[in-house]
């Protein structure tokens, strides 16, 4: 062991940058100021725009050059994963190998809810995880359903339209969890390692949730009328270009909403809520919080909202 301040990194490949990753070092930041944080992404001072009121270094890496990305890695011990859905096993493959070379001593990897089997995405995350036992370095794949911060794509809608759309129907039960939760977990297994199990279980609120209650509960925090509509495969793709995602990953997310439409998402579990030590947030006082986000000024509101264009070209 050194003096020198621990390091935990956030790597991503994408400017999707604000979901977990930045909930996580913002948290850390508050509650852990001893740590040196860093983000490491390509283009890192785009993306570090959003955490830029505090102290973050900022780390790029060119996607096509791995031997830059083990430079950004430089001194970590700690690193939160966030595979991209594009190439996943081929790009989490470089990650892993990266942090090999960098030595790394410990991975938070983020994970699905689906079993190898269940479906494509399901596929390649089961095979990154393969990947990661051989590495010899320490890690926790974290199974996660839906973010609540999903609909955030949704707030220009739900403004100015009154509605939100996904590619299942209204009456469909699905899991769910909220960015802050998952990041406080993330944060106590990066400052407490050992007391801390993040793999195995679903981490999700306890109960599921559906999309008729969604708009039940967005028309009551909005004070106004907000309705469900199954958006078509065709469009949902078509939605998904919109922010640069290539058609294949794509087709991934589609192929996990149709797994939960048509077997049905994987059960809800207490687990987050044992972990954090106090009820995990529920989908009406998370969409409660959040209305200013789907109001008429959503583009000026508090919260974290998604880049018009986050998504990076393949290597």
């Amino acid at each position: 062991m050194t003096d020198s301040p621990q390091v935990v990194t956030v790597l991503g490949a994408t400017r999707n940058f604000f979901k977990v990753g930045h909930y996580t070092l913002r948290r850390l930041a508050a509650d852990a100021p001893q740590l040196t944080l860093r983000l490491a992404i390509p283009e890192a001072r785009i993306a570090g725009r959003a955490v830029s009121d505090i102290d973050v270094q900022l780390r790029d890496w060119e996607p096509t050059e791995p031997a830059s990305l083990i430079e950004a890695l430089a001194g970590t011990e700690t690193m939160l994963m966030v595979p991209p859905i594009d190439r996943r096993v081929d790009v989490g493959g470089m990650y892993v190998r990266a942090a090999q070379k960098a030595g790394v001593q410990r991975i938070v990897c983020l994970g699905i809810q689906f079993a190898r089997d269940h479906c494509t995405m399901a596929g390649e995350a089961a095979a990154l995880e393969t990947l990661l036992e051989k590495s010899g370095i320490a890690f926790d794949v974290v199974r996660l359903p839906m973010f609540l911060e999903n609909i955030l794509y949704q707030c220009q809608s739900i403004a100015t339209a009154g509605s939100f759309t996904f590619p299942v129907d209204a009456d469909r039960l699905f899991s769910y969890i909220s960015c802050e939760d998952a990041a406080e977990l993330f944060c106590r297994k990066i400052l407490s390692p050992d007391s801390v199990d993040l793999s195995g279980t679903l981490m999700s609120h306890h109960a599921q949730a559906t999309c008729d209650l969604w708009a039940s509960a967005l028309s009551q925090a909005c004070g106004r009328p907000i309705t469900f509509v199954r958006q078509t495969d065709e469009h949902f793709v078509t939605s998904l270009a919109k922010y640069g995602m290539h058609p294949s990953a794509a087709a991934q997310v589609l192929g996990l909403w149709g797994r939960i439409g048509a077997e049905g998402d994987a059960p809800a579990t207490r687990t987050a809520e044992h972990l954090l030590g106090r009820p995990s947030t529920d989908l009406e006082s998370w969409t409660t919080a959040h209305a200013c986000c789907f109001g008429p000024e959503f583009a000026s509101c508090p919260h974290p909202h998604p880049p018009t264009q986050h998504m990076f070209g393949p290597a």
